[in-house]
């Protein structure tokens, strides 16, 4: 491993740190990006070895989406898919990596949101009635999962959503 393949990793590691923590308080805001965290392994040694990095986050209802960085310590390359999950990127340079997290990071909130409505619409496809509708987004803005949790707004949102589908008949649109 050489030193400056060391701190390009320990750059890294230090500013989604960083990055990771601005998203950890009020309440409302960790809830809304899905008790965002980060995870870092590494295996073998010298190197051969290898970190992954993990970007981990919650979904309303609390399944779990992580965007994965690996990084070679001989090579100093990160690699991780890009945004569409079609491509593999591989790059040297750590600003390149931050930018593609941090799209990643703005992107939750709608992907929460996006989420939750599906969620919706299956309960309204199930038959639920209005009432049980808000019933069961309400057990979400209760839950002690946090990611799994919904924020005050996304509940107006999905109350909204709600009405519409009810209103229409049907799945509303996007």
């Amino acid at each position: 491993m050489s030193d400056t393949n060391d701190s390009k990793l320990d750059e890294l590691q230090q500013r989604l740190d960083v990055l990771v923590r601005q998203y950890a308080h009020p309440a409302e805001r960790r809830i809304g990006y899905g008790n965002l965290r980060r995870e870092y392994s590494t295996w073998g040694e010298g190197d051969k070895a290898t970190t992954n990095i993990a970007i981990v986050y919650e979904t309303p209802g609390g399944s779990t989406a992580q965007v994965n960085i690996a990084y070679n310590h001989g090579s100093g390359e990160f690699t991780y898919l890009e945004r569409g999950l079609e491509s593999k990127v591989v790059s040297r340079d750590v600003d390149e990596v931050m930018t593609t997290v941090l799209q990643e990071i703005q992107a939750i909130p709608e992907k929460r949101l996006r989420t939750l409505k599906r969620q919706i619409e299956r309960w309204h496809e199930q038959g639920k009635s209005q009432s049980e509708l808000f019933a069961e987004m309400n057990k979400l803005l209760q839950s002690e999962f946090i990611g799994g949790k919904i924020t005050n707004q996304e509940l107006r949102q999905g109350i909204h959503h709600a009405i519409r589908l009810r209103r229409e008949g049907g799945t509303a649109p996007e």
